[in-house]
């Protein structure tokens, strides 16, 4: 990306780093302007802290697995839940509920940790409860869950109900501390992991209070499968074909790029093949690339029914959904529990330390040859409302939805029916989950090395105006100078496309656009970013 230009209207870069919940006002105002340009004009833009600010440990970007402790024979995961506070872009802290990892000792965090399994395995949840009410986990999806206290024998999962017969809660909970419901504050769900896809885990006590304050997570179940060379041959083009044949763009890959593929494990699976389940179907096979496996999840907040429950902390009796007087509107919206701008910090952010995940999503422009392998981009719906969420640029290509791939299965003489498909704008449903590929095909062949330019009239000085995050071009590239008084704009000559949902008042934070559940998809230069 060229940055040679000189800045007619440039607002030079604060300098001020976040220090806590709570923002600096210039550099949000700063951060803004560089927003509201993305609708103006294809240009780039750069996450907040990339270059601002020093590396710290930890941060990283693409979904973030917490692993769990497979040395018993069970695949364990410690979960409290517990309350605390997240930062909007705004400035304005919320009071929340949450999930956290204790055996990370992280306390409360937004949204629960992404729980990565292998299909098959003996999954074991035990959630401490540190909030005033008394909540529990379900686990939609899952067959044959069970629970125990202690040493209790294990016992199906089951709706409960209180003294009076009225339902409190679809599973069985763990008390509030104090023991003033008489049940124990810390309960242990038992299942085995059952088909390969990624699902929701949420509070099922009192869901829409308890969902709606921040109790919801995600569990990624991987397929048992190894890739092959000819699984990966046989990934189709835009058009199609397989990859080991040739399409309009010219040759295909090779069996030796596909074999290095294996031999580097750089393939990763999503689904298997339904006609033979030791095999991965090629329209699952993705960049194993720790940036190229995405997760979003999609959620709301309404700060009148948060407000309600902190000021109530006293009363516990009163936290519960039919105690809140006022009817229901969500004002922020979230991509794993971040609002734009913050959607685009790196996971793990110090100044965030409740909100881990990031959504920027990696893309190098798809090759056949140097590079075949697509993002994956797993959806995860929390709200009251469908999602319509939309990637600029290149359609996603829908594989599976609610952990099923989207394929029927059949024999060579009678395939099955592939109901996978190309999505402009992507509909995911309150409580449902939507699994995507996604490839940045380059179809007019970006580059400033090359020469290579679309042939669009460029801006002149009077009519072009830059910012912190603003590069004034639109193809991909080398960096090059910078204007006065600007620290940086594009790391390596990168391109963005937003992501966001098509319900612009989704792309609001408490009514200001732009901001709320929008993200970006970075497409780096063929030879990379280092």
């Amino acid at each position: 990306m060229n940055n040679n230009i000189t800045n007619q209207n440039g607002d030079a870069m604060s300098g001020n780093e976040p220090t806590g919940v709570r923002r600096r006002r210039k550099s949000k105002v700063a951060i803004w302007l560089g927003i509201a340009g993305i609708f103006a004009t294809s240009a780039a833009l750069i996450p907040l802290g990339s270059n601002t600010q020093a590396a710290f440990a930890g941060e990283s970007e693409g979904m973030v697995c917490t692993e769990g402790d497979s040395s018993t024979g069970h695949h364990v995961f410690n979960l409290t839940a517990s309350d605390g506070y997240t930062s909007e872009p705004d400035g304005n802290a919320i009071y929340d509920w949450g999930y956290g990892d204790a055996d990370k000792s992280l306390g409360f965090q937004l949204p629960g940790p992404v729980l990565c399994v292998q299909q098959g395995e003996t999954v074991d949840v035990t959630l401490t409860n540190e909030l005033l009410v008394d909540t529990s986990i379900q686990f939609p999806g899952q067959q044959g869950v069970s629970y125990y206290y202690g040493t209790d024998a294990p016992a199906p999962v089951g709706p409960t109900a209180d003294g009076t017969g009225n339902l409190v809660s679809l599973v069985q909970q763990a008390g509030a501390p104090g023991g003033l419901s008489g049940i124990p504050s810390k309960i242990t769900y038992s299942f085995i992991a059952g088909e390969a896809g990624t699902y929701l885990y949420e509070s099922g006590s009192d869901p829409q209070l308890q969902v709606q304050m921040g109790l919801f997570g995600a569990i990624v179940v991987r397929p048992n499968v190894d890739i092959t060379a000819a699984d990966i041959l046989a990934i189709p083009f835009e058009d199609g074909n397989a990859s080991g044949q040739t399409n309009g763009n010219g040759g295909g890959m090779s069996s030796a790029t596909a074999e290095a593929l294996v031999a580097d494990g750089r393939a990763a699976c999503a689904y298997a093949s339904l006609d033979d389940g030791n095999k991965c179907d090629p329209l699952a096979i993705y960049d194993s690339a720790a940036d190229k496996e995405n997760i979003l999840m999609l959620s709301e907040i309404d700060p009148g029914v948060h407000n309600f429950m902190e000021q109530n902390l006293a009363t516990p009796a009163t936290l519960t959904w039919n105690s809140y007087p006022n009817g229901y509107e969500a004002h922020y919206f979230m991509i794993n529990g971040r609002s734009m701008p913050d959607t685009v910090a790196p996971n793990n952010a110090p100044w965030m330390p409740s909100q881990p995940y990031g959504s920027l999503a990696h893309v190098k422009p798809w090759d056949p040859a140097t590079n075949p392998l697509d993002a994956l981009l797993r959806y995860v719906a929390v709200g009251v409302t469908g999602y319509d969420f939309h990637p600029h640029s290149n359609h996603e290509h829908v594989i599976a939805e609610d952990g099923a791939l989207m394929k029927g299965t059949g024999t060579a003489l009678d395939p099955g029916d592939d109901n996978t498909e190309a999505k402009f704008n992507i509909m995911v449903g309150p409580g449902s989950t939507v699994d995507a590929t996604f490839r940045w095909t380059n179809e007019e062949q970006y580059s400033d090395t090359d020469g290579k330019r679309v042939p669009v009239a460029w801006p002149q000085g009077l009519n072009l105006q830059e910012g912190d995050f603003w590069s004034g071009s639109p193809y991909l590239g080398d960096s090059g100078l910078l204007n006065p008084g600007i620290l940086t704009k594009t790391q390596c000559g990168e391109y963005y496309h937003v992501a966001h949902s098509h319900d612009l008042t989704q792309v609001t934070n408490y009514g200001i656009t732009f901001g709320g559940m929008l993200t970006l998809i970075k497409v780096e230069p063929a030879t990379g970013c280092d």
